[in-house]
Parts: structure tokens; C-alpha cells; sequence
């Protein structure tokens, strides 16, 4: 197999691990170490990066099978929640409100996720170009295709797609509003800017704006500077059933198009 690089990428095996997008990523990563995959054929590593018209071969026959309609059976009702959470889609793209409860992905504890219901709904094969939390609700995108995944990849990678959560915690913070920089377990640079609103008679409760992307990085941040997220049970031994963090607003350009998708803030949270 040959696949022509149409934009750069900094490791080797997360491009692959997106591409082919049902290969587990340990394969992946044991593929490249024994130089089944490599970069302009020449050996590579798993962080190796790769550049516009670099061209990757890969020696090993994937057990891939083609797209084939979700066997997923879903009853009238549940169509019908699906459908109704649906905010936007054109060719390119879905824009959902995502259920609180439901994991994007599949995994070893995870039989159907949010993208198979899609899939089976909408009977088409979709991308995932970013997740939410199990727990957290509100605005997604799934792409379509592979080159709109591609591209969707990429504007997220550039910070070009701006994405706000409101949050509720226990208390304040010092500030009203500012910014919160932190470093995770890799030491990579977590930061996000909050301001405190009224909303909804909470008492704590803020907007959030994301300027990095890593995973679960709004309820890190805020467990990290001592005011973890109400219902968090990653990071806390909170008992509420509801994680109060939901995306709520999501704006980018897509072919010089803009696009600005906002909630209904009487609709977070669910």
C-alpha cells in the first residue's frame, strides 16, 4: 500500500492511526519497529515526521473490510433522539449535540459508540476528527469523507477551529477571568482562557475557550488549579451523576466558507 502525503504531520503513527482509522495503534507502532511502514522507503520511526509529498509505504496486508451498513438496529425512538441532536450536515460534514453518556469511539469496554449510532442513522461512513469526553455533552464534528477529514485534521492542528465550553464548579476562582497554563504527564503545554457569566443560577460558573487540544485538558485544568468540575470523576471522587462541562460554541472556515454553530444554552448539559 502507498498513501501520498497531502499535508504535513508530526508522528508517523498518528497519521497512519487516523488514515486507516480501525487499526489499533499498538499494531501500528509494531509495524513501524520492524520497518513494515516506512517514509519515502526509507526506515522511520513512530515520531518521525512527515511532510507534503512525502509518500509512505506499507508492507503488510491490513484485514480492512470495506464500508458496509452499520448492523446496528435502532428502534424509531432512538432514530428519532439521534436525528434530533443533529445541528448541521452538508457534504462534507456533521455537526452534532452529543449526548452526555456515550463514548465517539469504540474501545475495549466500548461495543457501539456515538459514530457507529451516526453511521447507522445516516447510512454513511464517518470520520472522527476530534472527540469529547464520555461524559461531556455538546457541539461535534464528524467529517464525511477522508479528504474533509483531512482538512478538518488539519484546522485543528492550526488552532483554526475555536471551540467554547461552559463549565460549573465548586467555587471561584481568584480571578474573574484569565489564563490557566499547565503541563500534563508528557509535559506538553495545556492552556485555556475562562471567564466567570451568569448562567442559569450557578453560582460558579464559566465560559471557556480551549487555545490547546489535548485530551481531557478542561476538567485537567481546572482539577490542577483546585476547582475541578462538578460531577468529574476522572479527577475527583465527585458523586454527581452529571459532569456540568459541554461544548457549546464552534466556529471555523471550511473553503473559505465560515461556519458558526452556537447551542441553545436551555439544551446544555443533556
Amino acid at each position: 500500500m502507498k498513501i501520498n502525503v497531502d499535508q504535513n504531520h508530526d508522528r508517523l503513527d498518528k497519521f497512519i492511526y487516523q488514515y486507516l482509522e480501525n487499526i489499533p495503534l499498538s499494531l501500528i507502532q509494531k509495524l513501524i519497529r520492524k520497518y513494515k511502514i516506512k517514509i519515502n522507503n526509507k526506515k522511520s520511526k513512530s515520531n518521525s515526521k512527515i511532510f507534503i509529498g512525502d509518500i509512505i509505504y506499507i508492507y503488510y496486508e491490513f484485514d480492512i473490510l470495506p464500508y458496509s451498513k452499520s448492523k446496528i438496529k435502532l428502534s424509531e425512538d432512538t432514530k428519532n433522539i439521534f436525528k434530533n441532536r443533529i445541528i448541521y450536515q452538508n457534504q462534507n460534514f456533521l455537526i452534532i449535540n452529543k449526548l452526555k453518556g456515550y463514548a465517539v469511539q469504540r474501545g475495549s469496554k466500548i461495543k457501539n459508540s456515538l459514530k457507529d449510532f451516526y453511521e447507522s442513522l445516516l447510512d454513511t461512513k464517518l470520520y472522527i476528527v476530534h472527540r469529547l469526553d464520555k461524559d461531556t455533552s455538546g457541539l461535534m464534528i464528524f467529517a464525511k469523507h477522508r479528504s474533509a477529514a483531512s482538512k478538518m485534521s488539519k484546522l485543528f492542528k492550526e488552532n483554526l477551529i475555536k471551540k467554547y465550553y461552559i463549565a460549573v464548579t465548586q467555587k471561584k476562582f481568584s480571578k474573574r477571568s484569565g489564563y490557566l497554563i499547565d503541563k500534563n504527564i508528557d509535559e506538553k503545554t495545556l492552556k485555556l482562557f475562562y471567564r466567570q457569566i451568569n448562567f442559569n443560577n450557578f453560582k460558579n460558573c464559566f465560559l471557556v475557550r480551549l487555545i490547546t487540544g489535548k485530551k481531557h485538558q478542561i476538567r485537567l485544568q481546572f482539577y490542577i488549579n483546585n476547582n475541578p468540575i462538578i460531577g468529574d470523576k476522572k479527577f475527583t471522587n465527585n458523586t454527581s451523576d452529571t459532569l456540568l462541562l459541554s461544548s457549546v460554541s464552534i466556529k471555523f472556515y471550511y473553503d473559505k466558507i465560515f461556519y458558526n454553530f452556537k447551542l441553545n444554552l436551555a439544551e446544555i448539559f443533556l
